[in-house]
This record gives structure tokens, C-alpha cells and sequence, in this order.
């Protein structure tokens, strides 16, 4: 009776996130155990409730989006815009990394050499957020166009019965992105001043050999944030996350954390990059910000890593 009643009531809370969620949860949960004594009329009255989708509607539920693509091209150009992302993050890393004299392996001195040979692809792998900006304004262009030719029906479906209550997943496996909500929001204001930081004047006034170097791990950055604002983005679509899904998201993360981790080992720590913390407060600011960068960046993919090891372990219990 238990487990049909959290099913129910994790399908519900699906649509929410935050503080509603949870007292969603707890208002639906009072109502429904007020209404039923035992698992025939439990059924019988979950199956009288509806849809999940409708009774979150009945709470409030209020799309972002109210229109309907076709979820086959939907999940094409997400596989898409993710592949194209893990490509763009790969190239950067290894060009910047070149840049910064922190290339682990001597065969790829190959591929960051070809790179820079090429003004282009220089220009493209500096501005990772002009690329982002429009990777996902052509997607979306494409995406339109191919509704518009392959139009879906715009009819929710919302029909109810027994064999549909009985197939709901387990509850762990909806995804909650209240926490990552948080991070991210926390993530987003760092950065925030961290780019009004480097771009001020203040920052030209700091006269010292390591501020190229200072330079260049700014932009080594981008490319990171760049990935982990699309892979949120992404996240925040998905309610329940799919096994390929996980893969694919982990695999970003490590690659993140395998590409800082040699970073920080082959600079040393970051001693040959710093500028001198006691010369000035503004020499002190942006060391402060650069290794805060780095260990925002760090926590985050960290974090999803976990997240999604345990989702994964979810996934594999028993529907």
C-alpha cells in the first residue's frame, strides 16, 4: 500500500520543485490516506484522482512551455548540442593547456599545434559562450522548422486507469534538481563578479609577468562554464534521467575533473601562474578569484558525478 501510495505521489511531486514540492507531497499524501483504509480502495481512489499531471495542474503546475515538439527530434538535437559541447570543451582543454605549458600527454602537442595554426578555429575556442549563444539559436531554429513540417498532437495525454498506476516507477527514480537549483544559482552570482572583475579597469592597472597567464586560466574557465550551464539546462527538461543520459552527463564531469586535476599537478599548484598575494588587495582579488573559479568548478562537477552514480544505482532497482 506504501510503496503504490509514494509511487502516486512521486509521479505528482515530479512537477515540482523546492519548497512546493514538498508541501504538495504532504497535503496530497493527508487527502488521499483520509480517503482510503486499505490497497483495493487505495487504488480505486488513486485511480479516481486522475493523472498525475492533472493533479499537479490542480496545485499550480504551470508549464514554461506549453507547446509540444515531437519528443524523437527533441532528444536528436539535445544528443546533438551535448556531442558538439563535449567536442568544443575537448579541442579548448587541449589548446589551453597547450597555452599554459600543462599538456599531460606529448601526442596531443599534435592536435593543440594544428589548432593554432588556424586563426578561426583560435578565435572560436576563445569565445565559448558566443558558440554556446549560437549552437542553441540555430537548434532551436532547426527544431521549430522540424515541428512545423512534423507536427505532434497538442493534446496532453492524461488518460487514467489501474494499469497505468501500476506501472509508475519507482520514486527514486525522478530526478530533483532543487539542490543543483541551489549550486547553480550560487555558481551563476560568482561568476557574475567574476567577469565584472576581469573585465574592469582594475584589472589593467595590475602590472606583473604572471597577469598573461592570469589571462589565459580565464579563459581556460569558459569553456567549463559554458558546459556546465548547457548540462544543467539540459537537466532541468528531463524528470526522470535515462541510463544513456547519466553516462553521458558523468563523462562531461570527469573529463572536467581529469582536466583541472591536471592542471593544478602540472602548474605546480598553481604557484607559477599566481600573481604575488601580498604586493596589493588587487593582485590578492584576483588570486582569490581564480582559485575560487577552480574550486567552483571543481565542486560542481564533483557533485553531478555523485549525483549521477546514484541515480545510475537507482535506475537499476526494480521498476
Amino acid at each position: 500500500m506504501n510503496d503504490l501510495l509514494e509511487r502516486y505521489l512521486s509521479a505528482v511531486c515530479s512537477y515540482f520543485i523546492g519548497t512546493k514540492r514538498k508541501k504538495v507531497y504532504n497535503d496530497l499524501k493527508k487527502q488521499i490516506l483520509a480517503s482510503a483504509s486499505h490497497y483495493d480502495e487505495l487504488e480505486r481512489t488513486l485511480v479516481r484522482y486522475g493523472h498525475p499531471r492533472s493533479v499537479a495542474l490542480s496545485y499550480g503546475y504551470r508549464p514554461l512551455i506549453t507547446h509540444y515538439f515531437n519528443p524523437k527530434y527533441v532528444s536528436l538535437f539535445q544528443r546533438l548540442l551535448a556531442s558538439i559541447s563535449f567536442l568544443y570543451l575537448f579541442f579548448s582543454t587541449i589548446y589551453y593547456l597547450q597555452q599554459l605549458n600543462c599538456l599531460p600527454f606529448q601526442n596531443t602537442q599534435n592536435i593543440a599545434s594544428t589548432v593554432n595554426m588556424s586563426t578561426t578555429i583560435t578565435w572560436i575556442l576563445s569565445h565559448p559562450m558566443a558558440v554556446l549563444g549560437s549552437l542553441l539559436l540555430i537548434a532551436s531554429c532547426i527544431l521549430i522548422i522540424f515541428d512545423m513540417k512534423y507536427p505532434v498532437n497538442q493534446q496532453s495525454n492524461v488518460q487514467w486507469d489501474k494499469e497505468r498506476l501500476s506501472n509508475l516507477p519507482h520514486p527514486s527514480h525522478y530526478a530533483c534538481h532543487y539542490v543543483e537549483s541551489i549550486i547553480i544559482f550560487i555558481f551563476c552570482i560568482f561568476f557574475i563578479f567574476y567577469g565584472i572583475f576581469f573585465t574592469s579597469s582594475t584589472i589593467l592597472e595590475i602590472q606583473n609577468s604572471s597577469l598573461q597567464m592570469i589571462h589565459l586560466m580565464t579563459y581556460f574557465f569558459n569553456p567549463f562554464i559554458m558546459i556546465i550551464l548547457l548540462d544543467y539546462a539540459i537537466d532541468l527538461t528531463k524528470k526522470k534521467f535515462s541510463r544513456k543520459y547519466l553516462k553521458y552527463t558523468s563523462l562531461i564531469n570527469l573529463f572536467t575533473v581529469v582536466s583541472l586535476t591536471f592542471f593544478v599537478i602540472n602548474s605546480q599548484f598553481l604557484k607559477s601562474y599566481l600573481l604575488p598575494f601580498t604586493v596589493s588587495f588587487n593582485y590578492a582579488m584576483a588570486d582569490i578569484f581564480i582559485v575560487s573559479a577552480l574550486l567552483m568548478i571543481y565542486a560542481i562537477s564533483l557533485y553531478k558525478l555523485i549525483r549521477n552514480l546514484k541515480a545510475y544505482r537507482c535506475l537499476l532497482r526494480k521498476s
